[in-house]
Formats: structure tokens, C-alpha cells, sequence
């Protein structure tokens, strides 16, 4: 049933508030609290895909596709359950989710063809791409620490800058970062971070240079399991990052607190568009290794 009254109304503008503010996990909690009191609603559903949506956790894509569709079940006109679905499939790298977009768009334009839902899922397609959480934390980690240097210094400006303003969770999410970085034993992960470009192109040219060098020595196969020690610390970071991600997106709602005697380092900047020539580093790395891993192959094949 429909749940239209003033209790739903108030819960949608409460989540609404919290989403718009970035507190995504506190939004999360309104929505299907909301749903668990209230009953089925398509605003409540699009909000918490929406939320989920918002976070980039590993699975939370899916959620609010699980989301978006358990609603849409109960609700299959709902323009905006289907603008939030087509606002997801167009931003997510998944495939098969890009190629559900422009149904989704087609169905939002036979419904209500001069909607502002339609005309937003027909400028969606070429609407640019929001980076990421991941790389939005990555971007401000390393603007952080090339302004401050030190990472533990870098830590406590950003958990006094994150205890001041509770409601934010970019700075929470930097803090948190900060202080993974500084344990001990994660200067190469820094590295990657401070240098990402440089640090990428080491790992992967060390990757390229262990396996042919394997392959002009005559060594053994096993000696080239010492290339992975470069780009191994991809999914080391990847996970050092996410952990970070979902602590502060978990972390308790508390009252601010009084700025502190050091100071605050400036509002956070928007993260730029990836440039042409990260884009071509990417390429030749891709062209070099792929190359690489030819010869290898071939290398085994014929030892």
C-alpha cells in the first residue's frame, strides 16, 4: 500500500536532507527505517538505492540495484524509482548495467515524454561521470599530504578538522585514510598516493622488466612470480582504502566539536577529470604489458 501520509513525507525530506549533505550512511538508516514503519513508498526505495548508490563500497552498487528493483516491483511507474535506476546504470562501470540504461530512459519517456524525468534520462547519456569515492579519497589524501608532508601531522589536522564538522563525510573519510597510510610499513602504498602516476608506471615497469628479463636470462618460470611485487600493491591499497571508507562511513553520529588551536586546512577542492596524459600512461602500460605477457607466454611454452 501506497504509504502517502505526513510521517512518509517528513522521513523522505529527512533522508532527502541527510543524502544531499553526504551523510550517506545516516540516509541509508532514515530510508528503510522509514520503510520498515511506514510501508512501501517509490520515494523511500529511490532514496535508499540512491544512498547506496552514493557510497563506493564494494556490493553497494548492487544493493541499490536490489533496491531499485524490489520497488519498481511494487511500483513499475514510478518516474522517479526509474530516474534513480537510470541515474545508476549510467554511472556504474558494470556493462550489462550501462546497456539497461537507455530501456530504462525509453520507459521514463513513454510514461511522461515531456517530463523534467524525461528530459534528465535523455542528458544523462552524456552527462560526465562523477569520479568515484575511491578516487575522490585518493585525490584528497594526496593533496593533503603534498600541503602538510608528514602523514601522522596530516591525520590529526584532518580528524580535528572532521570532529568539528560531524556531518561531513569526505573529511571523515580523509582522516581515516591519513591515518591507515601512517601506520608503519605503508610508505610504498604513500608513495602510490603522493605519485600516483610515477608510482604506476614503476610498478608496472618493474612487471615488464622482471618478466623479460626472465625470458633473455633463460631463468626459471618461477623466478618471474617476483614481477607481481610491483603491481601487487594495487589490491593492497585497494583494500587499505576501502577499510578506511567504510569506517568513517560507519563511525557513530556525535555533536560537534570546537575547532581546534591548530587551524583547518581549506574546504576540499573538486576532484578533476582524469587528464590526457594519465589516460595515455594508462595506455602504454596496457599495450606494454599485454606485449610482455605475449613473449612470456611464449617463453613457457617452449621451455
Amino acid at each position: 500500500m501506497h504509504a502517502g501520509h505526513e510521517d512518509t513525507i517528513a522521513a523522505c525530506a529527512d533522508a532527502e536532507a541527510l543524502l544531499r549533505a553526504g551523510r550517506t550512511s545516516a540516509a541509508r538508516k532514515a530510508a528503510r527505517a522509514a520503510l520498515y514503519t511506514e510501508g512501501p513508498d517509490p520515494r523511500l526505495y529511490a532514496l535508499l538505492g540512491r544512498a547506496y548508490a552514493a557510497e563506493s563500497v564494494e556490493g553497494h552498487a548492487d544493493r541499490a540495484e536490489a533496491v531499485f528493483r524490489e520497488g519498481l516491483d511494487t511500483f513499475p511507474d514510478d518516474l522517479g524509482l526509474l530516474t534513480a535506476y537510470t541515474d545508476l546504470c549510467l554511472a556504474d562501470d558494470d556493462p550489462a548495467r550501462n546497456r539497461r540504461a537507455p530501456e530504462l530512459a525509453a520507459r521514463i519517456r513513454e510514461l511522461a515524454p515531456e517530463s523534467p524525468h524525461a528530459v534528465h534520462a535523455a542528458d544523462g547519456a552524456g552527462a560526465p561521470r562523477q569520479p568515484s569515492t575511491g578516487r575522490v579519497q585518493r585525490h584528497d589524501a594526496r593533496l593533503v599530504l603534498a600541503v602538510i608532508g608528514h602523514a601522522a601531522g596530516a591525520a590529526q589536522q584532518a580528524w580535528d578538522q572532521a570532529r568539528s564538522r560531524p556531518a561531513d563525510d569526505r573529511t571523515a573519510v580523509l582522516a581515516e585514510t591519513l591515518t591507515a597510510l601512517a601506520r608503519r610499513g605503508r610508505a610504498p602504498l604513500r608513495l602510490l598516493i603522493r605519485a600516483p602516476l610515477a608510482g604506476a608506471l614503476a610498478c608496472w615497469a618493474w612487471f615488464v622488466a622482471v618478466l623479460l628479463a626472465v625470458v633473455a636470462l633463460d631463468l626459471t618460470a618461477w623466478a618471474g612470480l617476483a614481477a607481481l611485487l610491483g603491481p601487487g600493491l594495487f589490491p593492497l591499497l585497494h583494500r587499505v582504502l576501502g577499510a578506511a571508507r567504510r569506517r568513517a562511513l560507519a563511525r557513530p553520529q556525535v555533536a560537534a566539536a570546537p575547532p581546534s588551536a591548530r587551524g583547518t586546512f581549506p574546504p576540499l577542492p573538486p576532484v578533476p577529470p582524469y587528464t590526457t596524459r594519465e589516460k595515455t600512461a594508462a595506455a602504454v602500460v596496457v599495450v606494454a604489458v599485454a606485449a610482455t605477457l605475449a613473449v612470456f607466454v611464449d617463453y613457457l611454452a617452449r621451455r
